[in-house]
């Protein structure tokens, strides 16, 4: 791990921008992947039963699952990606997830910068409009799910992969696993 990481890392750690999310644990270690990876995957915020019980993203719940099924679709592993989110921290209320307010995502942008100048990924793939917005916030960009899902839109450092997230919610309502792993077959490499 190199020394710039490890410093983001304890940045992370000892982060208190959001009094709602203070006392919750910033999921940012080497367990989020290759610090060499080509393919940064961001998406919303650790969920409670996943990344913010396990310290590893997309790892522990059903989102995670559904993650793994579409990671092994397109032939990767976990090993060769870095999984990362727009709020670093789980945003819980009355004891369940809730989706990050836009103070939050802003306040974890930072984070997110810094990461991906560390990787340096040839694509970054975002699941989700958390995550997109948070993008947008970076880019200064306003790019908007639906009509840029599965396109590779090009921005001065890397390409940008906008996907819905693979959360039971969104595959059961929205984009149906079926359809997703089509999206995931069309990262660009």
């Amino acid at each position: 791990m190199s020394k710039k990481f490890r410093l983001l890392q304890k940045k992370a750690a000892s982060c208190r921008l959001c009094p709602a999310l203070a006392d919750q644990p910033a999921v940012l270690s080497s367990a989020n992947g290759s610090l060499d990876a080509d393919i940064v995957f961001v998406a919303e915020a650790p969920g409670r039963f996943g990344a913010g019980r396990t310290g590893v993203p997309f790892q522990g719940d059903r989102s995670g699952d559904n993650f793994e099924i579409l990671l092994k679709h397109i032939g990767l592993t976990r090993p060769e990606v870095f999984i990362t989110n727009a709020v670093l921290c789980n945003p819980l209320a009355d004891g369940n997830n809730r989706r990050p307010n836009a103070k939050e995502i802003k306040n974890c942008t930072a984070f997110l910068k810094e990461s991906l100048e560390i990787i340096r990924p040839k694509v970054v793939v975002t699941l989700g409009t958390v995550a997109l917005s948070s993008l947008n916030q970076l880019l200064g960009t306003r790019f908007q799910l639906s009509p840029s899902v599965a396109q590779s839109l090009s921005t001065p450092d890397f390409k940008l992969f906008p996907l819905y997230h693979p959360s039971p919610r969104v595959t059961n309502w929205k984009r149906p696993m079926a359809q997703q792993k089509k999206d995931f077959k069309k990262i660009p490499a």
